[in-house]
């Protein structure tokens, strides 16, 4: 088992990654006892424009808190999916939502591409879409367990029960599809 894997969650405004990143950050550090860091940019509207967050988990002290070799790259709009398909190394693994980005192109990583906002309507909210995600990674890499993530989810939206079950099976739903 990799000792540190680091990811790059991209897509754009308004589409929950920093928060997707943030759940990530919590269930390592809360629930598997690993060092996690989160770095977040986007632009200046609140909508639209690219986003992204950095996460490291590391088994180890994390010293910089950006991503130097990404291991996964999750691409929930095509903006974020063109910055990246010919930049991520062969080693890495490429998630998107086929969705959105209607021509994978050509690149070294591995890519996989799932439904993720066409599964988020059909759960009745496309705001889901990043925690679909989530769920598929991590049924794909193993990088957490999926435990620790639906721990994280619990306490991220315990104070709104409604939320909380969305997104437990919005969660439930991205681990289904990577099986």
């Amino acid at each position: 088992m990799k000792y540190k894997w680091q990811l790059i969650l991209s897509g754009v405004g308004g589409q929950g990654l920093i928060a997707c990143g943030g759940l990530i950050a919590e269930a390592a550090i809360l629930y598997e006892s690993k060092y996690a860091t989160l770095s977040s940019s986007y632009g200046v509207e609140t909508r639209g424009t690219f986003t992204k967050s950095d996460v490291i988990i590391s088994n180890k002290e994390i010293y910089y808190p950006e991503v130097m070799k990404e291991d996964i790259v999750l691409s929930l709009a095509q903006v974020a999916y063109d910055r990246y398909v010919s930049k991520v190394d062969s080693d890495a693994c490429l998630v998107y939502d086929n969705s959105l980005i209607a021509e994978p192109k050509e690149s070294k990583a591995k890519q996989y591409g799932f439904p993720f906002t066409d599964l988020a309507r059909e759960l009745g909210n496309t705001t889901v879409a990043n925690v679909i995600a989530l769920g598929t990674i991590i049924k794909l890499t193993g990088i957490l367990t999926e435990e620790s993530l639906l721990n994280a989810i619990e306490d991220a939206y315990k104070e709104k029960p409604k939320v909380m079950e969305l997104n437990i099976k919005a969660f439930k739903k991205g681990v289904e599809i990577a099986q």
